[in-house]
C-alpha cells in the first residue's frame, strides 16, 4: 500500500522538480535539518532534565519559556522532512527504519501532548528549589528517550534498510 503512495508520489510534479535540484536541495535540507533539531533537541532536552530534577535553581516556568524555539526547530525539521520524502518517497516509505523514527516521533508527540493537557500548568507553578513529582519525571523520561530515538532511527536511515523499496 504505501509503496505504491512512494511510486505515485516520485512520480508528482513537486517531486520531480525536488529530484532536479539535489545537488543543492538536499545538502542545504540537511543543514537546516540540523539546525532544528539541535534547536528541538537542546531545549526540549534542558525542559526535560529540569524535570527530571536537574537545575532545581532554576524555575520550571523559565525552561518552558525557551519552548517555541523547540517548535521552531521542529517546523524546521517538519518542513526539510517532507522535502526529503516527497524528493525520494521509496526511500523511506519502504525503509524500515523511517517507520522507527515516525513511530518514536508519534510517541514524542504523544507524551508532549499529555504533558501539555494534563501537568503544563502545575509544573510551571513548582517552585524553585523543589523537585518535580514522579509522573512529570516519567513524562520527561519518556520524551528524552523518544527524541533520541527519532534522533538515532533518522541517522541510521542511510544505513539501515535503504535498499528496501528501491527501483520505483
Amino acid at each position: 500500500m504505501f509503496l505504491g503512495f512512494a511510486s505515485w508520489l516520485h512520480r508528482t510534479p513537486i517531486s520531480l522538480a525536488f529530484q532536479h535540484q539535489v545537488a543543492w536541495l538536499w545538502p542545504t535540507c540537511e543543514t537546516i535539518h540540523f539546525a532544528g533539531l539541535a534547536l528541538l533537541l537542546g531545549v526540549a532536552g534542558m525542559f526535560d532534565f529540569r524535570l527530571l530534577g536537574f537545575m532545581k535553581r532554576v524555575p520550571i516556568s523559565v525552561v518552558k519559556d525557551f519552548m517555541p524555539w523547540a517548535l521552531v526547530g521542529f517546523t524546521l525539521n517538519l518542513l526539510t522532512g517532507m522535502i526529503f520524502v516527497i524528493s525520494q518517497p521509496a526511500q523511506y516509505f519502504g525503509n524500515p527504519t523511517w517507520w522507527v523514527k515516525v513511530a518514536f516521533l508519534i510517541v514524542a508527540g504523544a507524551n508532549a501532548l499529555i504533558f501539555e493537557t494534563a501537568y503544563g500548568r502545575r509544573a510551571a507553578a513548582i517552585p524553585v528549589g523543589e523537585d518535580t513529582p514522579m509522573p512529570l519525571k516519567i513524562i520527561a523520561g519518556v520524551s528524552l528517550i523518544s527524541w533520541l530515538g527519532v534522533l538515532v532511527a533518522g541517522r541510521f536511515l542511510p544505513f539501515v534498510g535503504a535498499g528496501v523499496g528501491a527501483g520505483l
